[in-house]
């Protein structure tokens, strides 16, 4: 329908108005970060009219023009530019109608109200100004438009708009708007990248090294270990990843780096209005790794020896950036010599330790179609490794997991991944997950459930008075709360195990045990060997002092009694155990004053009841000889209750003084 707009738009996708840059230079080096993020480095061609012409895909824009740079010791950068984030719109600001006027005949001829148009649809043709477009219905219940024009002679004439309609704009300006309009719709139905010009001044050369970041799929590394009879495993690292940056790579370097950067993103290549109640929004990533973080007590073995190394060889330290050359990997094992599940590798990359991370230069060049996955190996060496069976403590299960516990002697840190575990004589046991391995540290690797072994718990709390103070009647103690855990290990029947328990960290507890064997950032370790078919019992004691003050005239004599009880001054706990004393016989005579004090309140409620009543009966009168008879009696009452109370009182003031005094002589 509506052939004419239909092939204007044709016409502008096929031949666009801008034609885009399409040659970028070689990529030489990319340099993929556990981040998620690619630093490209390639050799960008510089043009007769010193400009550098990158055509980036649309997504990356912001990335660049955040993060671009030369990589010359002669050219420096004068500015970008670039098409805007919205051409298409930008275009059809200075346009009297809209992209959505464009899609059909009846909406162009809507937005073209009070232009003159000659319009042909069934063979008949009006010509005239529009004076608007309503939707009709045929005899048949099918929907059309129906167009009014008004001519040249002032006649209204109208014409039905049907699937042959055909537009012709009369005014040669307006027509050449609409052509503009087609045209911008054209080049945005192909708008998926941008040609960034860089002015480039002072190069000596025609192509320049041209560095920038923009996101990339995070590498990961795949761990296989085969457990050796000798403590050693054979330990290989590969590293996975994928080209997703919308070309091929031919002949690239490849530097893998495990840093984990913060890693913002700016909407740079936006269009933005000033509103002052608009507050920009960051967003930052940090994974934390829910897996063994390791033993705290290797950080000082560890400093030891790279203060050691330090003293050897200080010109080390000034050459962070030089690459050094990984250890050579162990031979590959003899034909039934045992399991063979890591083959050797031929080369290996060039690992570096920097401060914060560990880079892996890949050997040799690569090419890499865009979309598909490359895996590489970057490290192999024998390292020490032990299998342990490892619980921790409140586990559900009764059963520790089998681990492996790792020591890194590669000389470089490596990064968290995925572990497949075998065993050099019985083949693959399980999989396992490491978190980032420093240099000289070491991790356990958990990996099944050994259900060989049993561990129970057993937990018994003691409080403990370590000391006494009394100063102006206020009792400062001193008590140590002990709790004393017993982890029972029956061992498997068939084989001696090495069992390590993960012992709770308390804040503010102090923490001990003969089979200590370093912590975890929330764990404390217990370590023992466990014979075949034996028990072993490994004995955990965190202990903390409480200090807490009491008013000792208000404090219960049961209390009084149990500090005496514990305390370690024999003068203290007798002092006590008197004043125990008298608080019990002063709470009794405050009860037993309480108590009269109620009796008494009753009884005067009562004779007000009597005397309301007496009043409201005839004098002489059987019923009031009564009332004046219980009237009496009430009264006798209260004169005993009044005499008793008195007694009471004077009791209460002596013992309160009596307290007082027994707080004046500790």
């Amino acid at each position: 329908m509506f052939n004419r707009i239909v092939a204007s738009l044709f016409v502008a996708a096929v031949f666009p108005a801008a034609a885009l840059a399409s040659e970028n230079g070689p990529i030489r080096e990319i340099r993929l970060s556990s981040g998620g993020l690619a630093e490209i480095l390639r050799a960008a061609p510089v043009g007769k009219d010193e400009v550098v012409r990158l055509e980036v895909p649309l997504e990356q824009v912001d990335d660049i023009l955040k993060s671009v740079v030369l990589n010359s010791a002669t050219a420096t950068v004068a500015g970008f530019s670039l098409v805007g984030p919205s051409p298409r719109e930008e275009s059809f600001k200075g346009l009297p109608f809209t992209v959505e006027s464009l899609a059909s005949v009846p909406l162009l001829l809507k937005a073209l109200q009070g232009t003159s148009v000659t319009v042909t649809s069934n063979g008949k043709t009006v010509q005239g100004k529009v004076l608007g477009v309503e939707p009709r219905k045929g005899a048949d219940g099918a929907q059309y438009f129906l167009l009014s024009v008004l001519t040249s002679d002032g006649v209204v004439a109208t014409l039905a708009l049907a699937q042959d309609a055909s537009v012709v704009v009369d005014d040669a300006e307006l027509r050449g708007k609409l052509v503009e309009a087609t045209e911008a719709i054209g080049r945005a139905s192909n708008d998926r990248s941008r040609v960034i010009n860089i002015n480039v001044k002072g190069t000596t050369s025609g192509a320049v090294d041209v560095s920038y970041v923009v996101a990339a799929p995070i590498w990961k590394t795949a761990y296989k270990v085969v457990v050796q009879d000798n403590g050693k495993a054979r330990l290989q690292a590969w590293a996975v990843l994928e080209n997703a940056s919308g070309e091929d790579w031919k002949g690239v370097k490849i530097v893998l780096t495990s840093a984990d950067p913060v890693t913002l993103r700016q909407r740079l290549h936006q269009l933005y209005w000033r509103d002052r109640h608009e507050v920009p929004v960051n967003t930052a990533s940090t994974n934390v790794p829910e897996v063994d973080t390791g033993n705290l007590a290797n950080r000082a073995k560890a400093q030891r020896s790279a203060m050691a190394a330090r003293a050897r060889s200080q010109s080390m330290a000034d050459s962070t950036m030089e690459f050094a050359a990984a250890p050579p990997p162990p031979a590959a094992p003899e034909p039934g010599s045992g399991y063979g599940g890591a083959a050797p590798m031929q080369d290996s990359a060039v690992a570096n330790e920097n401060d914060i991370s560990a880079t892996f230069a890949l050997p040799g060049v690569y090419d890499l179609a865009n979309g598909d996955t490359l895996s590489v190996p970057i490290a192999d060496a024998e390292v020490p490794a032990t299998m342990v069976s490892l619980y921790r403590a409140s586990a559900r299960s009764p059963h520790p997991v089998a681990a492996l516990m790792l020591s890194n002697t590669t000389s470089v840190s490596l990064p968290a991944g995925i572990l497949t575990i075998y065993d050099a004589t019985s083949g693959y046991v399980g999989d396992a997950q490491l978190a980032g391995l420093p240099n000289e540290d070491t991790r356990l690797a958990s990996f099944a459930t050994d259900r060989k072994v049993t561990i129970t718990e057993d937990r018994k709390p003691t409080e403990a008075l370590m000391q006494a103070k009394v100063v102006d009647g206020m009792l400062s103690l001193t008590q140590k709360t002990r709790i004393v855990t017993r982890y029972t290990v029956t061992g498997a029947l068939d084989g001696a195990r090495t069992v390590v328990i993960e012992h709770p960290v308390r804040s503010g507890w102090t923490f001990s045990s003969e089979q200590s064997d370093g912590k975890t950032a929330s764990h404390y370790r217990l370590k023992a060997s466990v014979p075949a078919g034996q028990e072993k019992t490994l004995e955990a004691v965190d202990e903390q002092l409480q200090r807490q003050v009491y008013a000792l005239t208000d404090t219960e004599p049961d209390m009084l009694l149990s500090w005496s009880a514990s305390s370690p001054d024999p003068a203290l706990a007798a002092k006590l155990v008197e004043l125990a004393d008298t608080r019990k016989k002063q709470i009794a005579v405050q009860t037993e004053l309480q108590h009269l004090e109620q009796t008494h309140e009753r009884l005067v409620n009562e004779q007000d009841r009597i005397r309301k009543n007496l009043s409201a009966v005839a004098a002489n009168s059987d019923l009031s000889t009564r009332y004046l008879k219980q009237l009496e009696g009430s009264e006798n009452k209260i004169r005993s209750l009044d005499a008793k109370r008195g007694q009471l009182q004077d009791d209460a003031q002596s013992l309160e003084g009596r307290v007082k005094q027994i707080l004046r002589t500790f």
